[in-house]
């Protein structure tokens, strides 16, 4: 029953599609008050750890203009719906 368990939650996060509508529609609105918070200037390299389905990489690549910006996450399937 375990094993069952453990494989249900990594089920849980390997689905972009069913992370965004049920936490990425915030994700984005934190992001975008942290990113204005931060004010860095731009032309900067950034490193989105823990970048799950990309709300906060997609907000610094609109509102911070990075020089490079490296988004890891050890969800394959939320790496590939961002």
């Amino acid at each position: 029953m375990a094993d069952m368990a453990a494989s249900e939650r990594k089920d849980v996060w390997a689905s972009g599609k069913a992370y965004e509508s049920y936490v990425g529609r915030w994700s984005r609105l934190v992001a975008r008050e942290f990113v204005a918070w931060l004010n860095l200037p731009p032309d900067r390299e950034w490193l989105d750890v823990g970048c799950g389905i990309g709300a906060l990489s997609e907000t610094i690549l609109e509102r911070a203009v990075p020089r490079r910006l490296t988004g890891v996450d050890p969800s394959e399937g939320f790496l590939s719906y961002a």
